[in-house]
C-alpha cells in the first residue's frame, strides 16, 4: 500500500515537501522557478501564451461556471472550476465529486498556513482498495497561479528537478500562503515574472515556488474563514514531520453547483490596479 499521508518527492515524502518551503532558501526557488519557466516554457510548452496572461482567478465568473462545494465538520467553503484551462482535470474531478467519491474522505496533512491537503480515503492519507490512483496528465495554463485559494491536483512525479511533472491524482492540494516579508517581496520583483502576478501574489498572497508545477484547476472564494481555519489546524507532530490534523477533519459532503446560486462577486476584487487583466 502507498502512504500519501506524507504527499513529496522523498524517501519519507512530507518531511521533504514540508523542507520545500524553508525561508532560508524560498525566495531563491522562488526566483528559479520564474526563470526557468520563462526562459523554457515556449519550447516546452508552446501552447502558453506568456505575453497575454489573464488573472481568471480573479474575474467574477458567469453564472453558469461550475463551482464545487465543500462541507466540511469545520464549515463550508465553495471554490470555482476552470474547465477551460484545465479541461482534462475538471472533468475527471467534476466525475468523482458526482460519484460522491469524496464524500467522507479526509485532510491528511496541513502545513499549518501554508497549505493543507484533502481527499484522502483514509485519515493518514494511506491508500486503500477505495482510493482512485488514476493519473491524469499535468495540465499547465498562464492564466492559472498558486493564488491563496487555488486548488491543485497532487500526484506521482515524474522526471527530473529542472523537467519536474506531477500527474494529477484523486488528492488535492489546497494553498494558503507563505509570508511576504520584505526579504522575499524584494527577490520577487527582482524575477523576471509577469507583475500583474507578482501583483496579484503580493495582494492576495499564495505560494509562488508552486507556479507551474501542478495543475490548477479551481479558487476558493467563499467561505475563506473556514479554509484558514483549516489551513491553520494543529497536528500531531511537527518537530517528527507527521502533519497529520489532531482531529479527524472531514469533507462531509462534496457536489457540484454554479456561481448563479453561489455569488460572491467582493471576493473576485482586485485593489490594485497593477493586477488588472485588461
Amino acid at each position: 500500500m502507498k502512504n500519501y499521508g506524507y504527499m513529496g518527492p522523498s524517501d519519507k515524502p512530507q518531511a521533504r515537501f514540508r523542507r520545500f518551503f524553508k525561508l532560508s532558501f524560498f525566495a531563491v526557488i522562488l526566483v528559479a522557478v520564474f526563470a526557468l519557466f520563462y526562459a523554457c516554457q515556449a519550447s516546452k510548452t508552446p501552447s502558453l501564451d506568456m505575453d497575454n496572461i489573464k488573472l481568471v482567478q480573479y474575474e467574477v465568473p458567469a453564472d453558469d461556471a461550475p463551482v464545487v462545494v465543500f462541507e466540511t465538520t469545520l464549515g463550508t467553503f465553495k471554490a470555482v472550476l476552470y474547465p477551460d484551462e484545465a479541461p482534462k482535470y475538471c472533468k475527471y474531478f467534476k466525475k468523482l465529486v458526482n460519484d460522491g467519491y469524496y464524500n467522507g474522505t479526509h485532510v491528511f496533512v496541513v502545513e499549518k498556513g501554508v497549505y493543507f491537503m484533502g481527499g484522502s480515503k483514509t485519515q493518514n492519507g494511506v491508500t486503500n482498495d477505495k482510493t482512485d490512483e488514476t493519473q491524469v496528465p499535468q495540465e499547465l495554463s498562464a492564466n492559472l497561479w498558486p493564488f491563496k485559494g487555488a486548488l491543485m491536483a497532487y500526484g506521482n512525479e515524474e522526471g527530473w528537478f529542472f523537467n519536474k511533472k506531477v500527474q494529477s491524482g484523486s488528492r488535492v492540494l489546497f494553498v494558503n500562503t507563505v509570508e511576504f516579508t520584505k526579504k522575499f517581496i524584494k527577490e520577487m520583483d527582482s524575477a523576471k515574472a509577469d507583475k500583474k502576478v507578482t501583483e496579484a501574489f503580493k495582494e492576495k498572497g499564495g505560494v509562488p515556488n508552486f507556479s507551474q508545477q501542478y495543475t490548477v484547476f479551481g479558487q476558493v472564494y467563499d467561505g475563506m474563514d473556514i479554509y484558514e481555519k483549516i489551513s491553520g489546524y494543529d497536528v500531531i507532530d511537527v518537530e517528527n514531520e507527521n502533519l497529520q490534523p489532531v482531529d479527524d477533519i472531514q469533507f462531509e459532503k462534496v457536489y457540484i453547483s454554479t456561481y448563479k446560486d453561489n455569488k460572491n462577486d467582493e471576493a473576485f476584487k482586485l485593489k490594485n490596479s497593477k493586477t488588472s487583466s485588461k
